[in-house]
């Protein structure tokens, strides 16, 4: 038996498709851009692709929810 787990496939399928959809049009240099290619490099560029797309939905959450993304306020003050 292998240790690979599988997607959950969890939530709405059309939100899923649009994370997915707009990480794979992300420019290399930004945040999302070096965790797609990063993670891609190491585990396959699927993977790496999910992967950004998860942190996108986590930034999207705690936006809507705090109503600003604090990771972003702390790079544009450094």
């Amino acid at each position: 038996m292998t240790s690979r787990v599988a997607t959950d496939k969890q939530g709405s399928r059309l939100v899923r498709w649009a994370a997915v959809e707009a990480v794979q049009r992300v420019p290399k240099h930004s945040q999302l851009g070096q965790v797609r290619e990063d993670v891609g490099r190491r585990r396959g560029r699927n993977i790496g692709v999910v992967a950004a797309a998860r942190e996108l939905v986590g930034l999207v959450f705690y936006g809507l929810r705090d109503h600003h993304i604090r990771c972003l306020s702390a790079r544009r003050a450094a």
